[in-house]
């Protein structure tokens, strides 16, 4: 197999440098890809198998590792709010050129996607969001009892529990990084039925995924918006499904030869 090249490094409006990896068909119509909390460009596409789909499917993946993730920079205190992360998304589309990519997230990344699109009605096609969960996984969040269990001072219990669990679950994970980043993302609820997408959007999530057992009520907020469940499947395992692959690269290629007409 050919070596992949380096990332792309691109500097978001505070000087974060943000990696972005080439996937796909160089020549096919763009897709924004952005990976899930505690995983990465490689984590959640690359070795999912997400390459070889794009090209089938003719389409070309941007995939970012977001800031605190993969190849990216973690920032100090005050870099994880969520505006940052919107803004990133901006900065990307900008250094790329890209112009109304299809954009395919997965659960962070699909609650960012659903927020940016929320407030940039013509930035993105379509969307393909995957495991997004109707409610905020980081809510409650005590993050001074996450750092202590971190340093081995204290036993973590509730959302504190799951963000140490997810933040340690890769060796090549920063956990105090990722504790921050939740802490900070924490403080600005999602509220999807407040503002949504009005690009069509195709919501997937598997149909054994406990941590996102309630994304199919999101279609209701959508103009535009479909619900299909990856069977089989749970929060960390979907990335790897055929149907899942299938299905939403079909949706972004199919609206992307309309945008393109």
């Amino acid at each position: 197999m050919a070596e992949r090249a380096a990332p792309e490094i691109v500097v978001a409006e505070d000087g974060t440098r943000l990696a972005v990896h080439e996937l796909g068909d160089p020549g096919g119509a763009p897709v924004l890809m952005v990976h899930g909390f505690s995983s990465s460009t490689r984590r959640n596409w690359i070795d999912a198998g997400w390459d070889r789909a794009l090209v089938a499917a003719g389409l070309r993946g941007v995939a970012l590792d977001l800031r605190g993730h993969g190849d990216s920079e973690r920032p100090g205190p005050g870099g994880y709010d969520v505006s940052r992360f919107l803004s990133d998304v901006d900065v990307v589309l900008a250094a790329t050129g890209l112009v109304r990519p299809g954009y395919l997230g997965y659960s962070m990344g699909s609650r960012l996607g659903w927020r940016h699109a929320a407030l940039h009605p013509d930035a993105f096609s379509a969307l393909a969001l995957g495991g997004l969960p109707a409610g905020a996984p980081f809510r409650g969040l005590d993050g001074d009892l996450a750092r202590r269990a971190l340093a081995g001072e204290a036993e973590p219990t509730g959302a504190a529990a799951f963000v140490v669990r997810l933040a340690t679950a890769l060796p090549e994970n920063d956990p105090a990084a990722l504790v921050a980043l939740a802490s900070e993302v924490s403080r600005t609820p999602f509220a999807p039925a407040d503002h949504a997408p009005t690009a069509p959007t195709l919501l997937m999530t598997g149909d054994r995924d406990v941590h996102a057992p309630d994304t199919a009520s999101l279609v209701d907020a959508l103009p535009q918006g479909r619900f299909a469940p990856i069977p089989g499947r749970n929060h960390i395992d979907a990335v790897t499904s055929r149907p899942y692959k299938e299905q939403a690269l079909a949706f972004l290629a199919e609206h992307a030869a309309r945008a393109g007409t």
